[in-house]
């Protein structure tokens, strides 16, 4: 991707660095949560993980984020000591089974589908925001027109909305969303997911 050259002319670096504070708070900014009061996380032993739906975004056709997003979920979970089923073997046996379709699933086949593949609960979602990196040159000129200094900018945004069902009720026993803005998108997804499976760390994980 070639890069967007702008040149902003005497661009006090002080309103830069306003910027990048603003955008180090923003990325402070927590993930929205509910969970079922009451309920006992600690019967979740297995998780079954689907591929996230993005067709609310736009993406290139070689990278699928829904996908990028439910194999961070997963690599997060076995990180975090949690048994996970396979995500292609489950997704191939949702669909041998048409339990699954474009990457949602209807939470009244989720006890069918717990059956099947032997797991506790099963996480699935939907990618809200997709904004790959892109790269933005700026060029700070003195009062002589002179470049000081080049600066360069670059930024990524992805959304999630996740939630995890158990598969004996078939209720939603935990739902969040979260947007993160990063400078690449792995690591914005890495941080969103990472974000909303900490808000389970005081009941589960």
């Amino acid at each position: 991707m070639r890069p967007v050259s702008k040149t902003l002319k005497k661009t006090p670096l002080g309103a830069i660095f306003s910027l990048i504070v603003l955008a180090v708070l923003f990325y402070g900014c927590g993930p929205k949560v509910a969970f079922i009061e009451g309920y006992d996380f600690g019967r979740i032993e297995r998780v079954g993980v689907i591929k996230f739906d993005s067709s609310q975004v736009n993406y290139f056709s070689s990278f699928d984020p829904g996908s990028a997003v439910a194999d961070e979920f997963v690599f997060q979970f076995i990180n975090r000591g949690v048994r996970v089923v396979e995500r292609s073997r489950l997704e191939n046996i949702l669909r041998e089974q048409n339990l699954w379709d474009s990457g949602r699933l209807d939470p009244e086949t989720v006890k069918e589908a717990g059956k099947l593949l032997g797991v506790d609960a099963l996480v699935m979602g939907t990618v809200t925001r997709y904004v790959p990196d892109k790269k933005e040159r700026i060029y700070v000129r003195d009062s002589a027109g002179r470049v000081r200094e080049e600066i360069f900018l670059v930024e990524a945004e992805v959304g999630v909305s996740a939630r995890m069902v158990d598969v004996e009720t078939g209720e939603i026993i935990w739902a969040g969303s979260h947007v993160h803005e990063s400078f690449y998108i792995d690591t914005a997804i890495r941080q969103a997911v990472s974000a909303l499976l900490n808000s389970l760390r005081g009941v589960w994980l």
